[in-house]
């Protein structure tokens, strides 16, 4: 069993493709993409922690939770409805804990003892977005969720 973070996979969100200049056609397109990468990367008895922006609508919601892959633990982000997950968690891998948060923050609990953050929101291209702190939203991670252990890894390299 592995562990894996993604967010703002925006299920059913057709603007979102220009919004975050999405290499995709059409909504259908898009969905279709993530879902295949989802599911080609996740086992079913694998944990997925979904860090917001799940979906456009609820409805959608519910379609595409039960067509990927993995325990999937939802954390809130601003396009999600109220409740629909936690706002902030820390998991821990290979020794060193991961502060799991839709938005990237400048300092979180754990920072002066060598922790990370793990981010999503800002639609970046890139993975490292600060000192230990990694975005980890589809479109910095190839449209697909990234292992746990591999972005912390990447964050603690030196």
């Amino acid at each position: 069993m592995a562990d894996y973070v993604t967010g703002c996979t925006h299920f059913g969100h057709a603007n979102i493709i220009k919004l975050a200049n999405r290499p995709f056609g059409s909504v259908t397109e898009m969905d279709e993409a993530l879902v295949d990468n989802w599911n080609q990367t996740v086992r079913p008895q694998d944990t997925v922690y979904h860090l917001g922006d799940f979906a456009f609508h609820d409805a959608t919601a519910e379609t595409y939770l039960q067509r990927l892959h993995g325990n999937i633990v939802c954390l809130q982000g601003n396009h999600d409805p109220k409740g629909w997950g936690r706002d902030y968690m820390t998991v821990r891998s290979n020794r060193v804990r991961a502060v799991l948060f839709h938005y990237p923050i400048e300092e979180w609990d754990g920072w002066f003892r060598g922790n990370v953050h793990l981010h999503c929101h800002t639609h970046a291209p890139e993975f490292i977005s600060g000192e230990r702190r990694g975005n980890v939203g589809v479109d910095a991670t190839g449209f697909r969720p990234m292992r746990l252990d591999h972005a912390i890894a990447r964050l603690t390299e030196t």
